[in-house]
């Protein structure tokens, strides 16, 4: 799989990878291809960002955007997506 992110970012990748050396752990979620088209891109990124800052019970809640399983999508969650492989 590799990312393709357009000429769109969410927000600039550096901040994201930033949060991920800091919050990252054994059991985070490094599945981003959020369409299923077997690639993480610019529409798997869109997805994050229309579900970025809900929670469980929110009808934006997507729950394989929340990496860290804690029931919000949050930036640690973004620094999740940016940096998987």
């Amino acid at each position: 799989m590799f990312k393709d992110w357009g000429s769109r970012l969410v927000v600039p990748a550096v901040l994201g990878l930033a949060l991920f050396a800091l919050t990252a752990n054994a059991d985070t979620v490094c599945d981003t291809d959020y369409n299923g088209d077997g690639v993480t891109n610019e529409a798997d990124a869109e997805i994050f960002q229309s579900a970025l800052g809900s929670q469980e019970g929110d009808d934006n809640y997507f729950e394989q955007a929340d990496h860290d399983a804690n029931g919000v999508i949050t930036a640690t969650d973004f620094a999740v997506f940016v940096s998987c492989r």
